[in-house]
């Protein structure tokens, strides 16, 4: 944000200098990018009247009166007898026999340009400070996200005036309709909420004062007409965007409606796009005029031979001017504002600005506001006493006087709460955190003690041990946790979506699945395109059904060339570790899975969850070319689950070599150990991590060295108690086995 030090001035009583201002930003939390004095480089600078000029070459020397002094200065510029010029006090310069004293300024070297093509001229001696600005400071204004009212002139002198105590003056303006009005509004889209029109005529009389034009030059709008420029000196000083529509140029009636998707726009500046689906517009009976809170249309603008304006104020939804930005990739100061959540109460307060500007400037009349819909902007917020007391520690303040000197009205008052309603242009106040964070900022943030009050803090929001134990399982079974983020275009959900969601993404992120099958897909794709190693994935993927609600999954998936064992292997394991016994239908009933290659999990008589190979069009949906396995299931502790408590304790492990002669079969083995792990609770599960055959041992017979994993449950485990354990597991196995070596 651009602002100038004599536009805060404006509005209040007193004339603060660069210094108080940089010190109230500092108070204020406002970062300052950047300063810029107009003028500044030049030590003295005056008004010049030509008295005569005399051609020599190609150099025009120009006698001129400055500061009651009578002058010569060369100049390759024409210029006329009468003519009064800027002129600066620099070094004097030698052509020839002839000296040229001092230079005359153009408004390039001045910094009112970027480009100027001839020197500057003066219309008011007496003024020309004024006129040209010179020794105004212009700030650049880093302004957070949260804070859409200081994107206007008029909000940051409110701000500045509460914290240095300085009275506001604000806008005085007069609201005088003099102008019969009426037309058809229609709103048909749910990213407007407030729309209001208002007739201004004749536009045509008059013309933007050269301060303005010259100060919407620096703060970063175009100067083109009067109607043009006070919707924008309107941007500029309340907040408010507005849009001056040429109202011969509007057939019929306004409706702001989604865009159905292919419409032909050409905005004001000549280009030309085709609409996709879900941006709001401002249209007539016959055409496109506006992208709402974006960029107006070429069949919609104000020209030289306007009389009538039809001048639009209007409160858009934010999410829905991202959407605009992001799918025409065009970013203006108008969605700026409207984007970061501007508050409904700068819609007709921008308008009767505009309004007083052209009746000033161009002698021109105005109807009463036309308003369709109802934007809802103060919001009751009571606040905690006791919690402020947490924040502020043992700074003594009077907190009611606070909040009125803040301009918060006070609803309601007691020994434990205070009821609030923040300003009406404060959009960004809506919990009683935010109006602490305020108070804490006006009492100053230097004065609250560093140590935290005597009070219980709140506690830590508690981690799912339940979830971090599946991760971990998973992990170390050697699958890669992904964190996907959960939204996927129409084409990879289908018709199996859930929720279609507002974004600020593109419409590849637009959509919520009824599935969780597309929360690993997507991984998956990503890995393949980055021409990595297949790997076994997975992910604990968060499911938001219309019918069913939110629903958390575990779902796994890998494509070729690993294959449908190896993620079997996974769920295996998982079901062992949760002591799970699953049944399966003979096909899932999961759209993504193949019919004749998948099965539905079924616990206790309900379906918690599928597994399979993918169909292969959906892979292709996510640009997967290859066969890909998956399976997910519901890991949550369903009545009648006989799982496991898991333990967040560290793991031991030894390894037990057992003997199988010729005759002893490895699955009777299994499943011996196996039911260890329901006899012993610390028992958390078994690998085998060698098969030997060969010398030391009888021919023909096996070795199979078992490795087991012993978790505790609510303590840690003494060596002696560890090695009790294992005993036991050994005692069990060699009542069938023998065993070789030691434990």
């Amino acid at each position: 944000m651009k602002v100038l030090l004599s536009d805060i001035n404006t509005f209040l009583d007193e004339r603060l200098s660069l210094n108080d201002v940089l010190d109230a930003f500092e108070k204020m939390g406002v970062e300052v990018e950047d300063t810029k004095i107009i003028g500044k480089g030049f030590e003295e600078i005056y008004p010049a009247r030509v008295l005569g000029v005399e051609r020599d070459n190609k150099l025009n020397w120009v006698k001129v009166k400055v500061n009651g002094e009578v002058i010569e200065v060369a100049t390759t510029d024409d210029v006329e007898v009468g003519e009064v010029l800027l002129w600066a006090n620099v070094s004097p310069k030698r052509f020839g026999d002839r000296v040229s004293v001092g230079m005359f300024l153009s408004e390039e070297e001045l910094g009112l340009t970027e480009k100027s093509e001839r020197l500057a001229r003066v219309s008011n001696e007496k003024g020309f400070m004024e006129e040209f600005l010179i020794g105004d400071v212009l700030f650049n204004l880093y302004i957070t996200p949260n804070r859409p009212d200081l994107l206007g002139a008029l909000w940051i002198s409110k701000e500045i005036s509460l914290f240095l105590g300085v009275r506001f003056k604000g806008l005085n303006l007069e609201n005088s309709p003099t102008l019969n009005f009426d037309f058809p509004i229609d709103i048909l889209t749910n990213g407007c909420d407030l729309y209001t029109l208002r007739l201004i005529s004749p536009v045509n009389k008059g013309k933007t004062p050269i301060n303005v034009r010259r100060k919407l030059n620096l703060v970063g709008f175009n100067a083109i007409n009067p109607s043009v420029d006070a919707t924008n000196w309107s941007a500029y000083i309340v907040g408010q965007p507005l849009h001056a529509f040429d109202r011969k140029r509007v057939k019929g009636s306004i409706r702001v409606l989604d865009s159905s998707g292919g419409e032909r726009f050409v905005d004001l500046t000549g280009r030309e796009y085709t609409l996709p689906e879900g941006l709001v517009c401002i249209a007539d009976e016959e055409k496109v005029l506006a992208i709402g809170g974006v960029i107006g249309g070429i069949d919609s603008g104000t020209y030289e031979d306007t009389v009538d304006v039809l001048l639009e104020s209007a409160h858009f939804l934010p999410e829905y001017i991202r959407k605009a930005e992001t799918s025409l990739n065009v970013f203006t100061e108008s969605s700026t504002r409207f984007e970061k959540g501007q508050s409904p109460y700068m819609v007709e307060l921008g308008s009767l600005f505009a309004a007083n500007l052209l009746k000033s400037w161009c002698g021109a009349e105005y109807s009463d506001i036309i308003k369709v819909g109802e934007a809802k902007y103060r919001t009751e917020i009571p606040l905690s006493r006791r919690k402020l007391s947490v924040y502020l520690g043992n700074v003594d303040i009077d907190v009611e006087s606070v909040l009125k000197g803040l301009e918060y009205g006070i609803l309601q008052t007691d020994n434990n709460h205070i009821r609030v309603v923040p300003p009406p242009y404060r959009s960004d106040i809506k919990i009683q955190e935010d109006v602490i964070e305020e108070i804490c900022r006006f009492v100053g943030y230097d004065k609250i003690p560093s140590t935290p009050s005597e009070s219980k803090p709140l506690p830590p929001r508690p981690r799912d041990k339940f979830y971090d134990e599946i991760v971990s399982l998973m992990v170390s079974r050697g699958a890669y946790h992904t964190v996907p983020l959960g939204l996927f275009s129409k084409k990879e959900v289908g018709e199996y979506y859930g929720y279609e969601v507002i974004s600020d993404f593109n419409e590849s992120f637009k959509y919520l699945s009824k599935s969780p099958i597309p929360h690993i897909l997507k991984p998956l794709s990503h890995n393949l395109r980055l021409g990595n190693p297949p790997v076994p994935m997975f992910s604990l993927a968060r499911i938001y059904d219309p019918d069913e609600g939110e629903e958390v999954y575990l779902v796994l998936g890998a494509y070729e060339p690993m294959d449908y064992g190896t993620v079997k292997g996974f769920f295996d394991t998982l079901c062992e570790k949760l002591g799970l016994n699953p049944d399966f239908t003979e096909k899932s009933s999961d759209p993504y899975l193949h019919p004749s290659a998948s099965a539905d999990i079924i616990i206790n008589g309900e379906r918690v969850g599928a597994l399979g190979a993918l169909r292969p069009k959906r892979a292709r949906d996510f640009g997967i070319k290859r066969n890909v396995f998956v399976w997910y299931i519901k890991p949550i502790r369903l009545k009648g689950y006989t799982h496991k408590v898991l333990s967040n304790h560290p793991l031991t492990f030894k390894d037990i070599s057992v003997l199988l002669s010729p005759s002893d079969r490895f699955i009777s083995l299994k499943k011996l150990v196996d039911g260890l792990i329901y006899e012993i609770p610390e028992l958390e599960g078994w690998d085998v991590v060698d098969i030997y055959k060969g010398s030391n041992i009888p021919e023909g017979w096996t070795s199979y060295t078992l490795r087991f994993y012993i978790r505790p449950l609510e303590r840690p485990l003494k060596e002696e108690e560890i090695n009790a354990i294992f005993d036991r597991i050994k005692g069990t196995i060699t009542k069938n086995y023998q065993i070789r070596g030691k434990a």
